[in-house]
């Protein structure tokens, strides 16, 4: 199942931007931590944050 996950910089509410993460080929119910994890890897891979970004932003699944 696809959903969309945006990311949110936590000091001024500013939408980062979000990301599709799909999870269509779990065997399992997929958790929402599945689709933050997901949505992490996916924002630093893009260059959207870096790793040291992490503690001021927070995803939002929608």
């Amino acid at each position: 199942m696809q959903r969309t996950v945006t990311v949110i910089e936590k000091a001024t509410g500013r939408v980062i931007g979000a990301l599709p993460i799909d999870l269509a080929g779990q065997v399992h119910q997929v958790a929402d931590d599945e689709y933050f994890a997901k949505a992490f890897e996916a924002a630093i891979d893009s260059g959207l944050i870096n790793k040291d970004d992490a503690r001021l932003v927070e995803f939002q699944l929608e």
